[in-house]
């Protein structure tokens, strides 16, 4: 028999979890960690209004005027500052209405004196996927860096991707000088 002394007292153990208490403890702590995933974006919103910046966010930076649809016409100079047959890139500042929001921003066009008498101005950006496009003296074109693209000084498409000719403003002369309107729509 065995001697007392000696014996094991159960009671003293600390008792066994089980696969059951694991498992319930398992899944606590991972919804646990998928509230808290739920609700950093929610409290982030809600609070979204304190810390929201008082500029607008510009995803192409200052380099890259976006194409804005203004409504009001701007002097982008006189006339006799553009040589014929050479674009000429301006950036200028322009009324901009964006739904309820009226905003001075800056819009870059190119303009192109074809004639003594007869002024374009061109959208910057490509038909194709809006990337800004630069004039190419040597070339006598407008090419796009991201995709190959090809414009002719008539805005018409020489090569690539770019599904239409290149956006245009209404132009106006008036007492020698140069106006830009809105963007010409196609309907």
């Amino acid at each position: 028999m065995a001697d007392p002394s000696t014996r094991i007292d159960e009671s003293d153990a600390p008792p066994d979890p089980g696969r059951r208490t694991f498992l319930l403890r398992a899944i606590g702590g991972i919804s646990a960690l998928i509230a808290a995933a739920l609700a950093i974006p929610v409290v982030g919103f809600a609070s979204a209004a304190g810390w929201r910046a008082q500029t607008p966010l510009r995803l192409l930076g200052q380099s890259v005027p976006p194409t804005l649809r203004g409504t009001g016409w701007v002097s982008v100079g006189k006339l006799d500052s553009y040589e014929v047959g050479v674009p000429q890139l301006v950036v200028v500042p322009k009324q901009i209405v964006d739904g309820w929001v009226t905003r001075e921003d800056d819009v870059a066009a190119y303009i192109y004196r074809r004639r003594e008498d007869k002024v374009v101005g061109y959208d910057i950006h490509c038909t194709h996927l809006g990337c800004p496009l630069s004039y190419v003296e040597g070339a006598r074109r407008f090419l796009c860096p991201c995709h190959g693209g090809q414009f002719s000084r008539e805005g018409n498409v020489v090569s690539g991707p770019p599904p239409r000719p290149m956006l245009q403003y209404t132009t106006k002369i008036e007492n020698g000088e140069v106006f830009l309107g809105p963007l010409e729509v196609e309907e």
